[in-house]
């Protein structure tokens, strides 16, 4: 039997439609929908300079890595040239 004869299945078959009371229970009060939005923007200006801190230190930490194997190479003479993974 091929699968061509086979009804078509719609959405409201496989996944159920749900019930509007029961969605509105778990409506969110307003008190705490009032209070979100002035925490998250507190925890933002709290956290961006944070982050901000120390992506600058990881930046410098990998750059003063860099620079002090590279001059390393440059005090030793003319380096010898390396492979692809090497630099």
């Amino acid at each position: 039997m091929s699968t061509m004869s086979q009804p078509i299945q719609t959405v409201e078959d496989i996944v159920p439609v749900s019930n509007a009371a029961s969605s509105a229970d778990t409506k969110v009060t307003s008190g705490h929908n009032s209070l979100n939005a002035p925490l998250r923007a507190l925890a933002g200006l709290l956290l961006s300079p944070l982050l901000l801190v120390v992506a600058t230190f990881g930046f410098l930490v990998v750059l003063a890595d860099f620079a002090f194997f590279r001059l390393q190479d440059l005090r030793n003479g003319h380096p010898q040239p390396k492979g692809l993974w090497e630099f």
